[in-house]
């Protein structure tokens, strides 16, 4: 910032001018006082800031026209060329004939820019067919250029000389504000409508438009600024946009970098009279920024370089490669005891060891397992691969001062027919498998064409089956481990095919999420699941049950409304309802899920997040998800007796939930040494087959008066 020249006195037809005059505005024949006071005490030219379009009394306009023609050359009034008038018509704003003859005639147009952050005038106008010069330029003296330019806003408007329309009238003791000097005779009352914001000056509310002239006379003087337009910073915007995208992860660094530079390429550029426009750069650089981020969030795990496995979900399906798994066993234990970065490079060193046996392959990751693609080989070439990658990851990987010993197991795929999702599902249960096997690695073949179409019809022969009856739902009991008595129970789903037999409910829900369909089972589980449990609450009022519902349902928007309307059409109260949240699909794509997680927790229902432990992500369901309890997975309590490190990571686990003053609940019970073991750690309830397996309402309810020890 800094002052102006002082070469321009600005005169201002103020409030205190009007209250003297006693009008809305001066008469002409005070206008024509003013010209000859002013040019009286040594002015060079006078500018009016004013139009001059409509004639007023015949004497009053003709002493007008004398000074101007006493002075011509030397006074200057506005014009205003193609106006949009409030009716959508567009209209020339000139002086009346009266005037035009004796006097010159400048350009008064000028374009304010968004948001006010800046100004633009044009060098000359095309006015009654002849290019005149603005206002601006005509106080510089410009002679040469065209185009518009902008005025330099370093320049303090208020050091611009000003003194008061009525002062000058009355011309006592301002011959040295006035003698060699430009003057703008210009609106400022409260009844004009030309005030605009200054750029750069949010602590000053708006200013008369003539200080705009007077700074862009000031820039003028320096020689008309090369304006380059938008072009420039919008191509620079798209040099640092596309080669942020052809990165995984965007930097971050160089995105406030590029941020900073489009904040300070202007005011550089200023310095040695350029212009340029930025803000068609900057709009085109914060969108692809805030995309690119959000793209890479859903796409990359982290920031490891892993895709996410929906990624290859949507994938096209290569029949010419075959999909490996590679899934870490104790990945749970590990993380456990890393920090969330150390867990990210114990990850970047796993892909750089996956890397060494395949240049760069495109590769996912989901829980604890690696999925990627291979060029399609012989089977036994194939197995000889998967023995290899076994033998790479039995040493351990160095992170900081740990060294954890990766257990792994190996699955892969070969039904080149079937879908990207299809497929890496199969490679997964493969090593999913392998590992309950003690197996270094399984192989998924074709799968028969009958399965296949098994597949595609499930969900439709669900829903007929509903219609018909054929499904239900079966409780598997809660109990306390305090007191072994059954405090609630799990629903589950329960469906027996006429040909097929008992359908896995993992199997139902995986089709369901796969093609947005969990929405008509939830809701049939809930509504026959609080249907039931009436009878149980009857019995025992503090009874609760849990109902299972996918990460999509927390997509919906509506689904509180389901829920509660449910619990009014059965009389349940919220605060007997468990809603159990999985990891099947991914929960935080979206900002609607917290809404919806906080929309639950108002009505009453509590929330309990579903096998915790097999997948990194339960860390980051404890932290979000506003859980009232927490179910550890059943292939760590399972393993209990026979793994101290199963053993320690369910104890660690019972004592970072009770820590967040959270309910403790095993999962997997199956005898009693567990039971114990449980009970020894202080978890709070347990399920399994040692108390039951899942039965009907019926059989449960004269279960809870006798307690767990008689189950």
């Amino acid at each position: 910032m800094h002052p102006a020249d002082g070469e321009v006195l600005v005169v201002l037809l103020d409030d205190k001018s009007l209250n003297a005059i006693g009008g809305n505005e001066p008469s002409r024949g005070q206008d024509a006082q003013l010209l000859e006071r002013l040019f009286a005490m040594g002015a060079n030219r006078v500018f009016f800031d004013r139009v001059y379009a409509d004639p007023t009394d015949l004497h009053e306009d003709r002493k007008l026209v004398a000074a101007f023609e006493r002075h011509r050359g030397k006074v200057f009034v506005g014009a205003l060329p193609q106006i949009l008038q409030n009716d959508g018509s567009v209209v020339d704003l000139l002086p009346h004939p009266r005037f035009r003859s004796s006097v010159e005639i400048v350009s008064l147009e000028g374009q304010e820019a968004p948001f006010g952050l800046s100004a633009s005038f044009p060098v000359k106008t095309s006015i009654l067919g002849a290019k005149r010069r603005s206002l601006s330029a005509e106080l510089a003296r410009l002679e040469e250029g065209e185009g518009f330019y902008r005025p330099d806003f370093a320049i303090d408007y208020a050091t611009i000389p000003t003194i008061s329309y009525i002062d000058a009238l009355n011309g006592d003791g301002f011959r040295d504000a006035v003698d060699g000097r430009d003057v703008v005779v210009a609106p400022s009352s409260h009844t004009s409508n030309d005030f605009h914001p200054m750029p750069y000056r949010w602590a000053v509310k708006k200013v008369p438009g003539v200080y705009f002239h007077v700074l862009g006379a000031e820039t003028l003087k320096r020689g008309l600024p090369t304006n380059f337009g938008w072009l420039p910073i919008f191509f620079f915007a798209c040099v640092i946009v596309v080669a942020q995208a052809r990165i995984k992860r965007p930097s971050t660094r160089y995105t406030l970098l590029a941020g900073a530079s489009f904040l300070v390429a202007p005011f550089v550029l200023d310095g040695v009279n350029i212009s340029v426009d930025v803000m068609p750069g900057v709009i085109c650089f914060l969108i692809a920024s805030i995309r690119l981020q959000r793209l890479a969030r859903n796409t990359y795990y982290g920031a490891t370089g892993l895709q996410r496995i929906e990624t290859m979900h949507e994938s096209k399906m290569i029949a010419a490669k075959d999909v490996f798994a590679l899934k870490i066993r104790n990945f749970a234990i590990i993380s456990a005891s890393l920090t969330p970065l150390q867990v990210e490079q114990l990850l970047q060193k796993a892909l750089l060891m996956l890397r060494a046996t395949n240049p760069d392959p495109q590769v996912a990751f989901h829980k604890d397992t690696f999925v990627w693609t291979r060029p399609k080989s012989m089977l036994t070439d194939a197995q000889g691969h998967l023995k290899g990658l076994h033998a790479i990851f039995r040493t351990s990987i160095t992170i900081g001062a740990h060294a954890p010993d990766v257990a792994t197991s190996l699955g892969l795929d070969r039904s080149y027919e079937a879908s990207m999702r299809e497929r890496t599902q199969n490679a997964i249960q493969s090593a999913e498998d392998a590992a309950r096997a003690g197996e270094i690695f399984r192989v998924s073949e074709t799968q028969i064409p009958e399965d296949r179409n098994w597949h595609l019809q499930i969900l439709s022969e669900l829903e007929h089956a509903i219609l018909n009856g054929e499904v239900e739902v079966a409780f598997q009991p809660k109990v306390s481990l305090s007191t072994l008595a059954i405090v609630g129970a799990e629903a589950l789903l329960r469906w027996t095919h006429p040909t097929r037999g008992p359908i896995n409910p993992a199997e139902i829900i995986a089709i369901a999420e796969a093609h947005s369909r969990m929405d008509k089972i939830t809701n049939f589980v809930l509504n026959r699941a609080l249907s039931q449990t009436r009878l149980a609450i009857a019995r025992d009022p503090s009874f609760m049950i849990a109902i299972n519902i996918s990460a999509l349902d927390l997509h919906d928007p509506l689904f509180p409304f389901v829920v509660e309307q449910n619990l009014a059409a059965h009389r349940i109260p919220a605060s007997n309802i468990v809603l159990e949240i999985t990891e099947t699909a991914q929960i935080y794509d979206e900002g609607s899920v917290a809404l919806t997680l906080s929309a639950l927790k108002k009505i009453g229902v509590q929330l309990s997040i579903d096998d915790f432990g097999t997948g990194h992500a339960t860390l980051e369901h404890l932290r979000r998800i506003p859980a009232d309890e927490v179910k550890i997975d059943q292939s760590f309590v399972m393993g209990m007796e026979a793994s101290d490190e199963n053993w320690m990571l369910v104890k660690t686990s019972i004592e970072m939930i009770h820590s967040l003053g959270r309910r403790a609940v095993a999962e997997g019970v199956e005898n009693q040494t567990i039971m114990t073991m449980l009970r020894e750690m202080g978890c709070d309830e347990a399920q399994g087959y040692h108390f039951s397996k899942p039965i009907t309402m019926q059989a449960l309810v004269p279960k809870l008066s006798w307690g767990a020890a008689a189950a």
